[in-house]
């Protein structure tokens, strides 16, 4: 479909005309509490940020955790920075509980023996 004289081709699959609580827009999602529309991280958003942070983080990468807390922390403060103007801070903390408990694996990837992690995890 032409959209007149610019000669620009629509997607119709990303064009609609809805209610802002059943799209999504820019990584960011919306829905209504108390009778305002407030943002939130859209549940795609979430889904590529773990992903990226998979890939990022691997347990047999043969880094140490000081490296793969360095690659991290560029990508986890820049998607931050994008994503501040949520409204729902819970979202954050959800996922910095997921990432700490995956570099808890890594440390204990990196322990390799049973003794070693029992004691390192007592102490």
């Amino acid at each position: 479909m032409l959209y007149g004289k610019l000669r620009l081709t629509l997607n119709e699959a990303k064009s609609a005309v809805a209610k802002a609580t059943t799209r999504k827009f820019l990584g960011f999602s919306f829905f209504l509490y108390k009778g305002q529309v407030k943002r939130c991280v859209a549940h795609k958003a979430v889904q590529s940020y773990k992903v990226r942070i998979l890939q990022l983080k691997r347990r047999n990468g043969g880094k140490s955790i000081e490296q793969i807390v360095e690659k991290l922390r560029a990508y986890q403060l820049g998607w931050k920075n994008y994503f501040r103007l949520s409204e729902t801070p819970g979202v954050f903390l959800q996922l910095d509980e997921w990432l700490r408990h995956r570099l808890r694996m890594v440390h204990l990837k990196h322990w390799k023996r049973g003794s070693k992690a029992y004691a390192a995890l007592i102490a």
